[in-house]
């Protein structure tokens, strides 16, 4: 069939294969564009699934114009002038290999966008967005020079080292860059996370550029640390891997007291505190014997870690006045200090320390206290 169908086109003038061609072009172009516009209109299936109405959409108009400037491309090659005929044929390939890499970043954004829904991924997303944009429009630069004809090879050189040159300038770019994209991937943490540096610092995330990371304190000050440092130094994640977070409070319960009144107080007051979970429910646990007390350790949880500043200063209010209420002593601590005189020196003892002075010192010391 291929065979007589090139005997008979060899006995067309070329003007008239020309013409066929561009014809035939047309009309299949025509037909893929009504076909696309069918599919993305009439298609149920389209309409829920998202990424391949973003392919639909992005690829049926370069592939109908495609298909017309092969023709173009194909009755170029036909005509007996060689200049014109490659020019023409190179100007269609160009137009070709625009439309496509154009359609390839368009392509490549939407599905990057739509693939990140979550803040964090929003903000990142123009990275690689400006990546697939860079990598495509250097390819198809070169794949250009190679439809003209032009040699590449003194380009590719200069490339080279040109490459090395900004590659020593901004090495600290570069590094914050690949950082950034390393932090990502990691998911080291997001948008809202808080945070707290190795430096100390405490704060929310509130901004994830490719250069830095921007944590905004308690005090509301904003820190931008580069990303490479938060690549190369650890980094505390207090909102992974879930935001719930657990705080403990020490509580000292004196000597003698009813432990399981003191117990059943702490509950009790984590119970009744808006901010502190139901599940898991608090609990109280007795750590050591102190000096002046048995410590209490009251441990709840709260929905964030930003609620914990609060939360403690809810909870320590609400102790010390249950405590009152029911009795509860929470002592301080207490040193007693006593002396005595023998000689010329007075001694002064506070548990096991003894520091002796003379006795003109020590009458010093007896006038000052008489005078406060």
């Amino acid at each position: 069939m291929e065979s007589i169908v090139g005997e008979y086109l060899e006995t067309i003038p070329t003007s008239i294969q020309v013409i066929l061609i561009l014809s035939f072009s047309f009309v299949a172009a025509k037909i893929i564009e009504s076909i696309g516009y069918h599919v993305l209109h009439q298609s149920k299936r389209l309409a829920t699934g998202e990424y391949d109405r973003i392919i639909i959409e992005e690829l049926h108009v370069p592939l109908y114009v495609t298909i017309f400037l092969v023709g173009v491309y194909a009755s170029a090659r036909l005509l007996p002038e060689v200049g014109i005929g490659f020019y023409i044929a190179s100007t269609a390939m160009s137009i070709i290999l625009v439309l496509w890499a154009y359609a390839t970043i368009c392509l490549g954004g939407r599905i990057i966008g739509a693939s990140n829904n979550a803040p964090t991924d929003r903000e990142i997303t123009p990275i690689f967005k400006n990546v697939l944009t860079f990598l495509v429009i250097v390819a198809s630069f070169f794949l250009l020079l190679g439809i003209w004809n032009v040699d590449v090879t003194p380009l590719l050189a200069s490339a080279g080292i040109i490459g090395i040159v900004l590659g020593i300038a901004a090495q600290d770019s570069l590094g914050n860059f690949f950082s950034g994209i390393s932090l990502y991937l990691d998911k080291t943490y997001k948008l809202g996370d808080v945070v707290q540096l190795e430096s100390g610092e405490r704060g929310t995330v509130i901004d994830m550029s490719i250069r830095s990371t921007t944590i905004l304190t308690r005090d509301n000050i904003a820190i931008t640390v580069p990303n490479s440092e938060l690549n190369s130094k650890q980094v505390i994640n207090e909102s992974a891997p879930v935001r719930r977070r657990r705080i403990r409070l020490d509580v000292g319960v004196a000597y003698g007291s009813n432990l399981q009144q003191a117990k059943e107080a702490l509950l009790k007051i984590a119970e009744e505190e808006d901010l502190i979970l139901e599940t898991p429910g608090p609990v109280v646990r007795f750590q050591e014997f102190g000096d002046s007390s048995i410590v209490a350790q009251l441990q709840c949880h709260i929905e964030h870690p930003a609620l914990r500043g609060r939360a403690r200063h809810f909870l320590i209010e609400r102790i010390d006045e249950r405590f009152r209420e029911e009795e509860i002593k929470i002592p301080f601590p207490q040193r007693e200090l006593t002396f005595y005189e023998s000689g010329n020196t007075v001694r002064f003892e506070d548990g096991n320390e003894q520091v002796a002075f003379p006795n003109s010192v020590s009458e010093d010391i007896a006038e000052q206290n008489t005078d406060d």
